[in-house]
């Protein structure tokens, strides 16, 4: 008896556990349990769009087959500020009519990498010397464009289709991270490359710097023509963009997302959107621990001040040279709280509390949509809806004040240092008022001193460590001050 009864507890315990392995905290039903409708209107504004698509159970593998869910899921979903994306594939015409019927934009969002477009097309490969041994796999010649053109003709057949089906595509905000890159291995190859030899430059194959430089300009401008000409040709008032697309200047050259060095001058050439990105990843401290903190050790706090530093950088470095050089486009970062490159769990995860700050001044900071990073992460599978939570909460505080978001100028494009404990502030200006959020660092409150207006008087606001906003407005020189 007692043997039978090990054996039905031992059943019962199995049961339970696959229970709870099969339940996924990102599951549709519960998403819509744990995030509430807006509070705010969102009506004729960007929604957020995820990484991970929406999965009605665990092992929902629907997406992949371009099923839609029902209608009233993607209306459920918008109603929080939520749209679905869908993928550059015609499998998925029959999720974007859905998507659509529903009243929700149609956003095609993929991710990509490898040697494609480039190696679309016969004999793109480089061409080098049975002695020299490259790390990895061989990719395709830079200058090379006979691949793009294909993969340009397949993304015009793919939209046609879209087209001839009855779909709008409002945004393609894709995430192809392909070749050509301007990594030290890609210059080898290509200083190697018989082919390459006589194609390139000179000048650019000469040293890294200057193939770094040159490939980044380059690669911005293959994918304007070939990935932006023919959605626009699809579809001319869609919003286009791709990964870390971003707006950069001799005055203010833009910040690689990672911090590792600085962009040369570049602009989004079709892009109607930059695409600056805001990730928390754990590689900051291999990067650059030292640089700011020497043989400090590792803390919350400390880390916190590293993941902000690099998070308002590119961010930053975009929307100033947005607001001199190209005010006609618009802002989609991609934000996440945490990205592990590194895997290293020693490394603290940014704060929350201070991760949500942040994503208030991305939208202070002239974003006017967000795409979430929120990636299956198999040691915290809470984070994938906490991704989503923290951004669509974020959203919808911000609406609060959708007027400064659609008519106002950036106030601010200033990156806080790891070290400083001073106030940190973003606003935006709209006539003779203006929006204001200032928080610290610190431990106790610091002061924001600054003048909101060149004719105005000088203000002195506290920047709490939990951050405050203000409303401020303007009667000559004299402000008026309203902490909401």
């Amino acid at each position: 008896m007692r043997t039978l009864a090990c054996g039905i507890l031992a059943c019962l315990l199995v049961g339970l556990a696959a229970a709870q392995e099969a339940h996924d905290p990102y599951e549709v039903a519960n998403l819509l349990r744990q995030i509430p409708p807006l509070t705010h209107d969102a009506a004729g504004r960007w929604p957020v769009i995820c990484w991970e698509p929406f999965i009605t159970t665990a092992r929902d593998d629907g997406f992949r087959q371009g099923t839609p869910l029902p209608v009233e899921t993607y209306r459920a979903l918008h109603r929080r500020g939520l749209a679905a994306a869908v993928r550059l594939d015609v499998k998925y015409i029959p999720m974007a009519l859905a998507i659509q019927r529903a009243g929700m934009p149609v956003i095609i969002m993929e991710g990509g990498g490898g040697n494609a477009p480039g190696s679309d097309a016969p004999d793109a490969l480089h061409t080098l010397p049975r002695d020299f041994t490259p790390k990895g796999g061989v990719h395709p010649c830079p200058l090379l464009l006979a691949g793009w053109h294909n993969r340009a003709m397949q993304v015009r057949e793919t939209l046609k289709a879209f087209t001839d089906a009855g779909v709008t595509v409002n945004a393609a905000w894709l995430d192809w991270e392909n070749q050509p890159i301007w990594g030290t291995n890609e210059w080898e190859q290509s200083k190697h490359c018989s082919r390459c030899a006589k194609l390139f430059p000179p000048s650019v194959l000469r040293d890294y710097p200057s193939y770094r430089a040159f490939i980044l300009r380059f690669r911005q401008h293959l994918f304007s023509t070939y990935l932006c000409a023919p959605v626009l040709e699809a579809y001319p008032g869609c919003s286009v963009t791709n990964w870390s697309v971003v707006c950069s200047t001799p005055e203010r050259p833009a910040t690689h997302y990672w911090g590792r060095f600085l962009f040369p001058p570049m602009d989004g050439g079709l892009f109607t959107a930059t695409n600056p990105v805001a990730y928390g990843n754990d590689i900051y401290h291999a990067l650059h621990w030292k640089t700011y903190f020497g043989d400090l050790p590792l803390t919350q706090d400390r880390m916190d001040r590293l993941y902000l530093h690099v998070m308002f950088s590119q961010l930053s470095d975009d929307a100033a040279n947005l607001a001199q050089w190209a005010p006609e486009k618009q802002s989609i970062p991609w934000v996440c709280r945490y990205c592990p490159d590194m895997e290293d769990e020693t490394i603290p995860i940014l704060d929350r509390a201070r991760y949500r700050e942040f994503l208030r001044h991305v939208w202070l900071r002239g974003a006017d949509g967000l795409q979430v990073f929120n990636a299956r992460r198999p040691t915290r599978p809470h984070l994938r809806l906490e991704e989503v939570q923290d951004a669509v909460a974020s959203l919808d505080e911000m609406l609060r004040y959708r007027r400064f978001l659609e008519g106002g100028t950036v106030m601010t494009t200033a990156v806080p240092h790891p070290g400083e404990d001073g106030a940190i502030w973003s606003g935006l200006r709209l006539g003779d008022e203006a929006i204001v959020r200032a928080f610290t660092l610190a431990a106790q409150p610091a002061t924001l001193v600054f003048t909101p207006w060149e004719d105005a008087a000088i203000l002195a606001l506290e920047a709490p460590p939990a951050g405050a906003t203000y409303h401020l407005s303007r009667d000559g020189e004299r402000v008026r001050v309203v902490k909401e």
